[in-house]
Protein backbone atom coordinates (compact mmCIF):
# COMPACT_ATOMS: atom_id res chain seq x y z
CA UNK A 1 0.00 0.00 0.00
CA UNK A 2 1.42 3.41 -0.99
CA UNK A 3 0.67 6.79 0.59
CA UNK A 4 1.22 10.36 -0.57
CA UNK A 5 0.80 13.75 1.13
CA UNK A 6 -0.75 16.71 -0.67
CA UNK A 7 1.91 19.44 -0.59
CA UNK A 8 0.39 22.03 -2.95
CA UNK A 9 -3.13 23.44 -3.09
CA UNK A 10 -5.49 21.63 -5.47
CA UNK A 11 -9.22 21.62 -6.18
CA UNK A 12 -10.02 18.33 -4.35
CA UNK A 13 -8.09 18.20 -1.08
CA UNK A 14 -6.44 20.47 1.45
CA UNK A 15 -2.68 20.59 1.92
CA UNK A 16 -1.43 17.85 4.30
CA UNK A 17 -4.14 15.38 3.28
CA UNK A 18 -2.76 11.86 3.28
CA UNK A 19 -3.78 9.91 0.19
CA UNK A 20 -4.04 6.13 0.15
CA UNK A 21 -3.61 3.95 -2.92
CA UNK A 22 -6.77 2.15 -4.06
CA UNK A 23 -6.09 -0.43 -6.77
CA UNK A 24 -9.82 -0.68 -7.55
CA UNK A 25 -10.09 2.91 -8.82
CA UNK A 26 -9.87 3.44 -12.57
CA UNK A 27 -7.83 1.35 -14.97
CA UNK A 28 -4.50 2.09 -13.23
CA UNK A 29 -5.71 2.55 -9.66
CA UNK A 30 -5.99 5.85 -7.85
CA UNK A 31 -5.62 7.75 -4.62
CA UNK A 32 -8.19 9.00 -2.12
CA UNK A 33 -7.66 10.65 1.29
CA UNK A 34 -7.55 8.43 4.36
CA UNK A 35 -9.54 11.07 6.30
CA UNK A 36 -12.56 12.79 4.78
CA UNK A 37 -11.97 16.01 6.79
CA UNK A 38 -9.41 17.05 4.14
CA UNK A 39 -11.96 16.87 1.29
CA UNK A 40 -12.74 20.43 0.19
CA UNK A 41 -16.37 19.78 -0.76
CA UNK A 42 -18.46 16.99 0.76
CA UNK A 43 -20.10 16.21 -2.59
CA UNK A 44 -16.63 15.28 -3.93
CA UNK A 45 -16.28 12.34 -1.54
CA UNK A 46 -16.07 9.84 -4.42
CA UNK A 47 -13.46 11.79 -6.40
CA UNK A 48 -9.91 10.48 -6.80
CA UNK A 49 -6.76 11.16 -8.81
CA UNK A 50 -5.18 8.36 -10.83
CA UNK A 51 -2.04 6.64 -9.60
CA UNK A 52 -0.13 7.71 -12.72
CA UNK A 53 -0.67 11.39 -11.89
CA UNK A 54 -0.05 11.24 -8.13
CA UNK A 55 3.07 9.09 -8.37
CA UNK A 56 4.61 11.27 -11.08
CA UNK A 57 3.80 14.79 -9.87
CA UNK A 58 6.24 15.76 -7.12
CA UNK A 59 5.07 19.38 -7.30
CA UNK A 60 1.73 18.43 -5.71
CA UNK A 61 2.37 15.13 -3.90
CA UNK A 62 5.17 13.62 -1.82
CA UNK A 63 5.57 9.97 -0.90
CA UNK A 64 5.05 9.22 2.79
CA UNK A 65 5.04 6.02 4.82
CA UNK A 66 2.58 4.79 7.40
CA UNK A 67 3.95 4.19 10.90
CA UNK A 68 1.73 3.17 13.81
CA UNK A 69 3.23 4.68 16.95
CA UNK A 70 0.22 4.58 19.28
CA UNK A 71 -3.46 3.81 19.24
CA UNK A 72 -5.96 6.51 20.04
CA UNK A 73 -9.45 7.40 18.96
CA UNK A 74 -10.67 10.99 18.98
CA UNK A 75 -14.08 12.34 18.04
CA UNK A 76 -14.37 16.10 17.66
CA UNK A 77 -15.55 18.79 15.25
CA UNK A 78 -14.06 18.78 11.75
CA UNK A 79 -11.67 21.73 12.25
CA UNK A 80 -10.26 20.32 15.50
CA UNK A 81 -9.84 16.83 14.04
CA UNK A 82 -8.07 18.33 11.05
CA UNK A 83 -5.64 20.15 13.38
CA UNK A 84 -4.90 16.95 15.30
CA UNK A 85 -4.34 14.95 12.14
CA UNK A 86 -2.08 17.60 10.63
CA UNK A 87 0.14 17.47 13.74
CA UNK A 88 0.42 13.68 13.42
CA UNK A 89 1.08 13.85 9.67
CA UNK A 90 3.87 16.43 10.06
CA UNK A 91 5.82 14.45 12.68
Amino acid sequence: MKYYRVIKENFLWDINAILEEKKSLGSHGGYKPVDEVFIKHEEQNDEYISSLIVENDSEYFERVYKVNLATRIVYDIKDRVKELLEKDYKN
